[in-house]
Formats: structure tokens, C-alpha cells, sequence
């Protein structure tokens, strides 16, 4: 995938035209991050968006007690960093390759010479930003709402429909993930993890390979009780 249809693959960018695209892609830089290795942290200055060429993204903030609580992964074709690229101001959150991990780059000066050029980027980015906000209200809402079993189901269900490939009614989520991943987005602990995961493969609604995890039925996940 080249650096324009990249940039297609950007909900903000989806309205540009060949030539602001094109406009854009010059100025994409590049850099790759090793498994493990911090991308930026959470309170330091940001003025740079990531666009996902290949790789795995945790997006986590830092309670007051010190516990990282994850928000959401990203993966290949995707992008984070948005607000500081609006606003300039402290990053939100901290973000962490989970595996070798290439990016582009996009630096705010370059995006906000293409939305002087185009207004209609901004309505997009408004749009993009509108979702992930709802998406962002729904899972503190499930952090406050439900017990922590509870909180592991629904995260495995997240996981399925956001990077979940079925193949012959099965979900298989594309994501390298370990138990800990799972209980930092759950907001719970790895034992937690474990005994929900044992007790769902025991049940025959998931299936694990090699940090794979597949949902065999996911209807039945739905109403399950833990």
C-alpha cells in the first residue's frame, strides 16, 4: 500500500482530492518503532499524527495510582495522534508499539495548511473525532458499570468486531495480544483473564493459539454470564 492510498484510508482525509493528497503524501516522514519501545508519552507535547503501515499500537493512559489502563489497539491502515495534530497542545494518552511497528508521519504544520486549502477536512476530522469520542464514553461507561468478568467478555467482543476476520463462522481477532494486554483493557487483573478465558474455552466459545485468539460463537458470547 503507497503513501496515498494511505491516506485515502483516512476517515479525515477520505474528501481530499488527488491533489491534496498528493500535497500530503510529500510531506509524510517515516520511522519504525521495536516491539515494546514508547512512541509518546502522555503530557508531553505532540504535533505529529501516525499513520499505521505495519504494526500494533496500545493506547493507554496512567491512573492516579500508577496502573496503566489501556484504551484501544491499533493496527495496519490505521492512525492515532489526531488531537495534539489539531491543538499542539500535551498528548492525552501514551502509545506503545506492541510489535516492530512502521509509521508516516504527518506533522501539524503540513495538516493545517491542507484544512487552510480544503474546510472540508475539518467537518471530517469533526466526524472522525465525534466517534471515537462515543467510543471513548462507552467503554469508561462498561469500566463503571460492570464487574470485571464482565468487563473481559465484552472486551473480547469488542476486539471481535473491530479486528475480527471470520472464516468459516469463526471470528478470528487480528491482533497478537497477551493476557495482560487483555486485562489493561479490561481495566481488571491477569487472573481475572486467565479463569474467564479458561471458563469460556471450557464452554467451547473461544478458541487460543499462539497469542490468537478466536471467538467460535459469537452469539452465544453475547449472553453469556461470568
Amino acid at each position: 500500500m503507497n503513501n496515498l492510498e494511505l491516506l485515502r484510508g483516512v476517515p479525515m482525509f477520505a474528501r481530499l482530492d488527488e491533489a491534496h493528497l498528493r500535497l500530503l503524501s510529500a510531506s509524510l516522514g517515516c520511522q519504525t518503532f521495536m516491539r515494546g519501545a514508547t512512541i509518546f508519552c502522555q503530557g508531553s507535547l505532540g504535533h505529529t499524527l501516525y499513520l499505521i503501515v505495519a504494526g500494533q499500537v496500545r493506547i493507554y493512559t496512567n491512573s492516579q495510582l500508577g496502573q496503566e489502563i489501556s484504551v484501544t489497539i491499533f493496527r495496519d491502515g490505521d492512525f492515532f495522534g489526531e488531537l495534539s495534530l489539531l491543538d499542539g497542545h500535551e498528548r492525552s494518552a501514551s502509545a506503545v508499539a506492541m510489535r516492530t511497528t512502521t509509521t508516516l508521519t504527518l506533522h501539524r504544520t503540513a495538516f493545517l495548511e491542507a484544512i487552510r486549502s480544503d474546510p472540508d477536512i475539518a467537518v471530517s476530522v469533526l466526524e472522525e473525532l465525534s466517534a471515537r469520542l462515543r467510543h471513548s464514553n462507552t467503554y469508561i461507561e462498561h469500566l463503571a458499570s460492570t464487574s470485571a468478568p464482565q468487563r473481559v467478555v465484552r472486551t473480547l467482543l469488542d476486539l471481535a468486531d473491530q479486528h475480527g476476520i471470520v472464516e468459516q463462522g469463526t471470528t478470528r481477532i487480528n491482533l497478537h495480544l497477551t493476557q495482560d494486554d487483555l486485562a489493561s483493557l479490561a481495566g481488571t487483573t491477569r487472573e481475572t483473564v486467565n479463569r474467564v478465558l479458561g471458563g469460556l474455552r471450557e464452554q467451547g466459545l473461544i478458541q487460543i493459539e499462539r497469542a490468537r485468539l478466536s471467538v467460535l460463537n459469537l452469539a452465544q458470547l453475547e449472553q453469556v454470564s461470568v
